[in-house]
């Protein structure tokens, strides 16, 4: 409530400072002066003698010099701004000191001498922006801290030491939050089921890749942290006990975690809440993520549909753009899931629906995990009408095979047109959606047919594994022949007609499967490789 009341002051103070910013074109009288102004680079909050402020945010020059608001600052400081309009100038003056800024100019004038200035000042939504360094000539004393240090910046009627500096920087990161450079330096962010973390702004490995060291999501949704790393990694003093308790030490706070029942001990006192909860798995301990933000005063932030993990020093409810930029880099961690992946496949089967075959065909799929692309005819769809909301339901991409499995070389122009916009209503009917893939029958395409395609969208898709299962009618054959010559980024041609090849189908699955391989769509697959399926291109595996 105190953070909401404080933002909300702000808010307030805002509109009253924005107002004072913009060129004016009598001259203020000056203001009482703070002491010390604390800004921010791209923020808009400002600490004035520790108290919260609204400016308009400084800025970076084009060349990298620091631009600060002029008349808010400087009213700040207890400077007087008067704004000459005929000479567009600023004319700032405090303490018998008078500095005039001309709007565009590498020049200021501070008491009629000369000064360069690192960048020309220059106007922005209405408020004049001088560099930093031009409030020295006011007898101002400035100082900034580097990207990776808050980037905040001081403005003071005298200097400060070592320690008066740090203090300040403390005061500023307190008040005014990290930026993005701190905010790296600083978070570490995981993802759940990998073993990767980014660490000080670096990458690294938790465990080996035959180890499941990382965080994880427990059945019942938790997630749970090695606790170890966690704590090591954000500062924290980490002594482990040979019970797989572990006492670990932040900012004052002691907090002693059991292991395997759910009390956490924070400065002696017992913490008790359904989430809180640890485990010790593989020797080394892990506690849930709610415990281990509760215990130690960490934030952590979680996105359930990626698996992504943000564990900050900061609260980030304000700033947003840092818990999504740390959350967007956590989701590319790759899983071990991803890691043991050997490659990716597109089982695609011609000709169907076909009754009893595709249904037991799907079955398989679903049993398994897999999707798969399905080029369809016309003549069939309509025949087996009762298959088809099972495809999209269960995860499957639907393309054209054509409306009568007609050679379309050999069709004339409105033949041609017909046997592919009769099978596109059909699909868009059956499922909401126009297929983008078309598989001719036979493999059979040439200028004509690719033009037609083009102008209804269509990707030509053929294959490059081809066990001729519609003429061997084989399993055990058909399994040999596609397990001696698939590999990553082949697109596999099978048929749903019999049951020699729906039976190999789903044990070149399981082959495949035990291997490391993994099934996706033919759209999938290309996504995967980097490929955008052009119309009226042809693909034969990627």
């Amino acid at each position: 409530m105190k953070s909401f009341l404080r933002r909300l002051a702000c808010l307030a103070l805002a509109a009253a400072l924005l107002l004072s910013a913009v060129p004016a074109a009598a001259s203020a009288e000056a203001p009482a002066g703070g002491q010390t102004l604390l800004l921010q680079a791209g923020g808009t909050g400002a600490v004035l003698d520790g108290e919260l402020q609204a400016v308009p945010p400084s800025r970076y020059a084009a060349n990298g010099a620091l631009l600060v608001p002029l008349r808010a600052v400087a009213e700040a400081m207890g400077a007087a701004v008067d704004w000459e309009a005929a000479a567009k100038t600023a004319v700032v003056t405090r303490e018998e000191r008078t500095l005039r800024v001309p709007a565009g100019s590498w020049t200021a004038w501070a008491d009629g001498q000369p000064v360069t200035l690192p960048t020309p000042a220059e106007t922005a939504d209405g408020v004049l922006y001088v560099p930093l360094l031009a409030l020295e000539a006011l007898g101002l004393w400035v100082h900034t801290f580097g990207y990776y240090e808050g980037g905040y910046q001081v403005i003071a009627a005298e200097s400060r030491d070592e320690a008066g500096l740090a203090a300040l920087r403390e005061t500023a990161e307190a008040l005014l939050g990290p930026n993005a450079g701190l905010f790296d330096s600083k978070a570490l962010l995981l993802r759940s089921g990998s073993r990767w973390a980014v660490r000080a702004g670096t990458e690294e490995a938790l465990c080996g890749e035959d180890a499941d060291g990382g965080p994880y999501t427990a059945d019942d949704g938790v997630v749970m942290l090695p606790l170890a790393y966690c704590a090591e990694a954000l500062g924290c003093t980490v002594t482990e006990g040979g019970d797989g308790r572990v006492t670990v030490t932040r900012n004052g706070r002691t907090a002693v975690f059991p292991g395997t029942d759910g009390t956490v001990t924070v400065d002696g006192a017992v913490v008790e809440h359904p989430y809180l909860r640890g485990c010790v798995r593989d020797g080394a301990a892990y506690c849930s993520l709610y415990a281990f933000s509760t215990a130690l005063g960490i934030y952590g932030y979680a996105d359930g549909a990626t698996g992504a993990l943000v564990l900050s020093p900061w609260d980030l409810a304000g700033h947003d753009d840092l818990r999504l930029r740390g959350l967007g880099r956590a989701a590319e961690l790759r899983t071990l899931e991803e890691e043991r992946v050997r490659g990716y496949i597109a089982l695609t089967f011609d000709d169907g629906p076909s009754g009893q075959y595709t249904a037991r065909l799907l079955d398989g799929l679903q049993a398994r995990g897999v999707h798969a692309t399905f080029f369809l005819c016309n003549y069939r769809i309509q025949a087996y009408s009762y298959l088809m909301p099972r495809y999209a339901a269960e995860g499957h991409e639907l393309a054209s095979h054509s409306a009568t499995h007609a050679t379309l070389t050999a069709c004339s122009p409105a033949n041609l047109a017909a046997e592919l916009d009769v099978t596109s209503a059909a699909l868009q009917a059956a499922t909401g959606t126009a297929p983008t893939l078309m598989r001719p029958p036979g493999g059979a395409y040439n200028g004509t047919v690719l033009r037609a395609l083009q102008a209804r969208g269509l990707s030509c898709i053929l294959w490059n594994v081809d066990p001729q299962d519609w003429l061997l009618r084989d399993r055990q054959k058909v399994v040999d022949a596609v397990l001696s010559s698939v590999g990553d980024g082949d697109i596999v041609l099978l048929h749903d007609m019999s049951d020699a090849s729906v039976d190999a189908a789903l044990e070149i699955i399981d082959t495949l499967q035990a291997r490391g391989y993994r099934f996706v769509t033919v759209s999938e697959l290309a996504a995967r490789k980097g490929v955008t399926l052009e119309p009226g291109k042809v693909y034969r595996g990627f």
